[in-house]
């Protein structure tokens, strides 16, 4: 049997409670010969204190940090983690409770719970504690097998996870093309590390390329089958490319092996949302909002869930929660805008669109939401420059694209229409209201086939071509009389409703 390793744990004395936490839940490792735990506790009346210390911790394979507003103002916490990092010894920083720690030099470190939940967050207490306690193990295990690792040398292991803190702190910044470098060169040194894989698969994801996250996550979970977390952005980048069924067999997966995960259960009503099972989405959100009581996005994601369904109050309740827990939550002030102009109350959607762009100046979304309530204000000419700073900003937008044929259409300038609608079409080949928006902009040239090619297109995806257009126009009579034109009598059937 291996020698244990020894474990030392630095922690202040006003968190003496959670550090005996701590050591009662690690006693069944401690007991099966894995690790040696050491704090100041085991210092003798008439031993050197500090000398003490110093010695124990030069001889450890492990520094637990237990991280509280507390610990991080101690002189001598601070101490062992400078004589830790000199030494090149692990460190693990527990997360006690919310703090400044993330601009902390511990911030270079994964940390634990998963997803740095402080533990006194988790509901209950426990699962927090038995998630530290799972990590932990996991650390253990990778330790203990480095030297016969197939991956390398234990030297190689080190610099693989040091790449790996590196790049998992660049994703903290926003620096993704950083973190990318940095997940790859630690796969190069350690080509068989999961959660490597599974973090640049989400660096990949942020980035919008979907392929290669996709490609990422499937090597996480082959390399390990109870990966959570890939799990988890699996079907968040299934999500997104709109293969809900997938989306949710990955989150249905990810709950059997976390049931007390509340991002998972947001996760899956993500996916019944895309699939328009809108009662079955709220049942999750309300199920990862009773996990954990001031989830964010869950407030925002269960509100466009209910503005789905028509229940638009209670969608701003919703939003409204989602902002007084995070008032930078910009996703919530967009979709918060769009109940007000379905209602509309335009004034507060341009408010909340404006607010938006002040939290993030450089979000093409906003200014695109934006643009749309000027449009329908019957501002053609500021919603003109709101799609050209969201172009700007995203070129690759097909949305704003959408959208600024719109204006150009209610302008008169149907050929400009046309151009950007084709744009959106081909960054976005199933843009299914694109073409229909062109197929309405051909009538007014009276480009007969080219509406029929583009209206039918629509349509085979699903499209209600005569819904859209009695959107706009209140029959066919009413755009024959204010267009001067006559349409040809197949075209007139395809936009009468049925009777």
């Amino acid at each position: 049997m291996s020698e244990p390793l020894k474990v030392f744990i630095t922690y202040s004395h006003k968190d003496r409670q959670q550090n005996t936490e701590l050591k009662t839940r690690l006693a069944v490792m401690e007991s099966e010969g894995k690790i040696k735990l050491w704090d100041d506790n085991e210092i003798l009346p008439g031993d050197e204190w500090y000398k003490n210390i110093s010695t124990n911790l030069a001889s450890s394979d492990i520094l637990f940090y237990l991280v509280s507003a507390t610990s991080l103002a101690s002189k001598n916490c601070n101490k062992e983690l400078a004589e830790a990092l000199t030494a090149k010894i692990r460190v693990i920083p527990i997360i006690l409770e919310n703090c400044d720690w993330q601009n902390h030099q511990l911030s270079d470190f994964q940390a634990l719970p998963d997803g740095v939940v402080p533990i006194n967050k988790w509901q209950p207490e426990s699962d927090g504690w038995q998630n530290v306690v799972e990590g932990i193990r996991k650390v253990i295990g990778k330790m203990k097998s480095q030297t016969g690792s197939s991956s390398g040398t234990p030297e190689n292991e080190l610099r693989a996870e040091l790449a790996f803190q590196q790049g998992n702190v660049l994703m903290m910044l926003g620096q993704i093309d950083r973190a990318i470098e940095a997940y790859s060169y630690a796969i190069t040194l350690s080509p068989n590390h999961a959660s490597i894989y599974s973090n640049r698969g989400a660096a990949y994801y942020n980035k919008g390329q979907y392929n290669y996250a996709l490609e990422n996550l499937d090597r996480a979970i082959e390399l390990n089958p109870k990966c959570i977390v890939a799990y988890h952005n699996r079907s968040a980048a299934y999500h997104d490319i709109g293969d809900f069924n997938r989306a949710m067999i990955d989150s249905n997966m990810a709950i059997e092996l976390e049931p007390k995960f509340a991002e998972v259960y947001n996760g899956r009503g993500n996916a019944f949302n895309g699939k328009g099972e809108y009662n079955r989405a709220i049942q999750n959100y309300n199920k990862a909002i009773q996990l954990k009581p001031d989830f964010t996005e869950a407030y925002n994601n269960r509100g466009w869930a209910y503005a789905a369904k028509g229940e638009y109050n209670r969608a701003l309740q919703d939003y409204n929660k989602a902002i007084k827990v995070n008032p930078n939550n910009i996703h919530a002030h967009l979709n918060r805008g769009e109940v007000y102009l379905i209602k509309g109350e335009y004034d507060r959607a341009m408010m909340d669109y404006t607010k938006a762009i002040q939290l993030n100046p450089n979000d093409a979304k906003s200014y695109s939401s934006r643009g749309g309530a000027y449009l329908i204000k019957g501002e053609p000419d500021r919603a003109m420059a709101d799609y050209a700073k969201a172009i700007q900003l995203n070129p690759n937008y097909a949305d704003v694209y959408n959208n600024r044929g719109l204006t150009y259409v209610e302008k008169g300038e149907y050929s400009l229409a046309i151009q950007d609608y084709t744009k959106a079409i081909q960054l976005k080949p199933n843009y299914a209201a694109a073409y229909s928006n062109r197929g309405v902009a051909w009538l007014h040239l009276k480009k007969w086939e080219k509406v029929r090619t583009d209206l039918m297109a629509a349509e085979s995806m699903g499209m209600d071509v005569t819904a859209s257009f009695c959107h706009f126009y209140r029959s066919v009579p009413d755009f024959e009389q204010r267009n001067e034109v006559k349409l040809p009598a197949d075209i007139a059937a395809m936009l009468t409703p049925q009777q």
